[in-house]
């Protein structure tokens, strides 16, 4: 049977907790009532719950569209009337990413995705053997107004090919107007693409084409991008990709891209938008991977500003000036900040409002960096690749646990901190650097996989652990230590077991592994190691869960194989991680009781 290891003092005291505990046993994808939107200390909601852009008209009113009509405001937007966009609506869906732009001429110019005409083969299959990139159609307008408004112009198509964003529209000193839009290429991922208009977005030119060369999927490649016209009236681009970073590029003209590759702005896969302030100075508006898990691509729970007196070259420390953090498991849909706009009102007074996450708020510039917000109080999950957030796998353990606990109406967020490859060594040095600054009430701990494993695929092959069983237990301990010393309360996990998937088979399948048996990509020396998180749970009182066991017990009750939780030898699939999260969520309701 599964070994769960408590010292008396974490015995349930109430009936009600019981309940509590056995509710949160049952594991499912269902969601929970998302966190609560949260403004910058110094930030106040709009009057209104009009989605940006906004420009400023002629009259000194705000003027927004919306997929079928225009509003213009003239009271600080506490009312607004409205007026149709198109002479026949049946034609016309305006997506939600869209652009907005008044030209100092005084034209009106809008872009957008029209939904109307977004067509997809049956079953998605994107990038399939039978499919064309002309069967994913997501077309972009423009569209024009010459009286502030008031009437609209018959919308220009740009192009036919499935754009999945557009939001940044600007016109140059110049005069020239720039338009970023995204396109698919024949290595079915988005790449970047601009129109430029020297008419007031009558006619346009189209640039070269953008790709940062990764990826081959439908939210794949170098797109979402954003543009700054600099001091000496180049174009500097900021392009959203899954490296980690933006990608930036430079152009003199809006049409001829260059020197396309990773800035040195930290970004989840999501766009990030530039504006060029009254006062002179440039900002952006973006997610950063959360403070919490810098790790995280994914995320969306935070919204960032910064500030850069250099055109971009540089910015300064950004400040976190919106969330809406995980409650609940829920999707990441419904805690995500992002698809930013920003208005400048006055100068100065910042509207800033987002597709996604329904912000409104305005706040004065020189206010945001007088404040910020505390980070929420959290459970870490510290580990490895078996911990982190990994491709193919819907809900990793963390999710699982989050979404337990706000079935409790538990306010704790849970951080994953799990990053692949890691040993008990970089444990150490994550929880070290971290474990003041977390606002965390527990960490989980889970090491031994990367720690145990001999490289012998490496040349000249390997012949012991990465890392030392006396080495790895005195980490463990230290970890243990360092937790404690933070006021943070500690369990410990033994890893899940092992086996030979062919990407295995190919690195280890050699001598002293056996690849003939079941089990022998751990046989020699993992066990020594979950043997060290047993005892040391014991030695230093802390509680365990035998995740281990747990594998082993459940594809027995089951009747499968242990192969059958994970999803390539080593992590856990969905379903491995559904069992880990049963055996932990009733351990973590106990710690968290006393």
């Amino acid at each position: 049977m599964m070994k769960v290891r408590l010292c008396s003092k974490f015995c349930l005291r109430t009936v009600a907790l019981c309940v509590v505990i056995a509710a949160s046993c049952s594991i499912s994808a269902g969601s929970v009532t998302a966190g609560p939107l949260q403004l910058h200390p110094n930030g106040k909601p709009l009057p209104t719950d009009q989605q940006g852009p906004f420009v400023t008209t002629g009259d000194g009113g705000i003027l927004c569209i919306d997929s079928k009509q225009a509003h213009h405001s003239v009271d600080e937007g506490k009312t607004w009337s409205a007026v149709p966009l198109f002479q026949d609506p049946t034609k016309f869906d305006v997506s939600n990413e869209r652009a907005l732009l008044r030209t100092k001429e005084g034209t009106i110019i809008s872009a957008w995705m029209n939904l109307k005409e977004r067509r997809s083969p049956a079953g998605w299959d994107w990038g399939g053997a039978d499919k064309k990139i002309t069967d994913f159609n997501l077309p972009t307008y423009v569209c024009r107004s010459l009286d502030d408004g008031k009437t609209w112009e018959e919308p220009i198509r740009l192009q036919d090919i499935w754009c999945g964003c557009i939001h940044s529209l600007i016109q140059t000193r110049s005069g020239r107007i720039v338009l970023v839009g995204q396109t698919v290429i024949p290595q079915w991922r988005h790449a970047t693409v601009i129109y430029v208009s020297d008419d007031q977005g009558k006619t346009w030119q189209t640039s070269n084409i953008l790709d940062y060369g990764a990826g081959r999927h439908d939210h794949a490649g170098s797109c979402e991008a954003t543009v700054l016209e600099r001091a000496d009236d180049s174009l500097h681009l900021l392009l959203r990709t899954e490296s980690g970073y933006f990608y930036e590029a430079q152009s003199e003209d809006g049409l001829n891209w260059v020197d396309l590759r990773k800035s040195n702005v930290p970004s989840v896969t999501c766009c990030g938008n530039m504006y060029r302030l009254a006062d002179g100075r440039a900002v952006l508006l973006w997610n950063h991977p959360l403070r919490s898990q810098p790790t995280n691509r994914r995320s969306r729970e935070e919204l960032s500003i910064a500030f850069s007196n250099d055109d971009g070259k540089t910015w300064e420390d950004r400040t976190v000036i919106a969330t809406r953090y995980e409650r609940g498991g829920e999707g990441p849909n419904e805690t995500r900040v992002s698809y930013p706009y920003l208005y400048e009102r006055q100068p100065g007074e910042l509207w800033i409002t987002t597709m996604q996450g329904n912000l409104r708020m305005k706040i004065q510039a020189a206010d945001i960096t007088k404040a910020e917000f505390p980070l929420p109080e959290s459970i870490v999950m510290l580990g490895d690749s078996t911990t982190a957030f990994r491709r193919g796998v819907k809900l990793v353990t963390s999710n699982l646990v989050s979404q337990a606990l706000g079935k409790t109406g538990s306010p704790l967020t849970v951080i994953n901190r799990g990053v692949p490859s890691s040993t008990t060594a970089g444990g150490l040095a994550r929880l070290q650097a971290e474990a003041s600054s977390l606002n965390a009430k527990l960490v989980v701990v889970q090491f031994g996989i990367n720690d145990s494993i001999v490289d012998v695929w490496k040349n000249p092959p390997a012949t012991a652990p990465r890392v030392a069983l006396k080495a790895y237990e005195a980490n463990l301990r230290k970890i243990v230590e360092v937790a404690q010393q933070n006021d943070l309360k500690v369990i410990l996990m033994t890893t899940n077991p092992i086996r030979w998937g062919e990407k295995m088979k190919e690195l280890y399948g050699k001598p002293p592994y056996d690849v003939n048996a079941e089990d022998g990509l751990e046989s020699l020396f993992l066990p020594q190691y979950n043997a060290v998180v047993r005892d040391l749970a014991k030695e230093m009182q802390v509680p365990l869960i035998d995740v281990h066991q747990a594998f082993l017990d459940a594809a027995k009750a089951q009747g499968t194989s242990v192969s059958d939780l994970l999803l390539d030898g080593v992590n856990p699939n969905d379903a491995g991680h559904a069992v880990t999260a049963k055996a932990l969520i009733p351990v973590i309701q106990q710690v968290l009781e006393q």
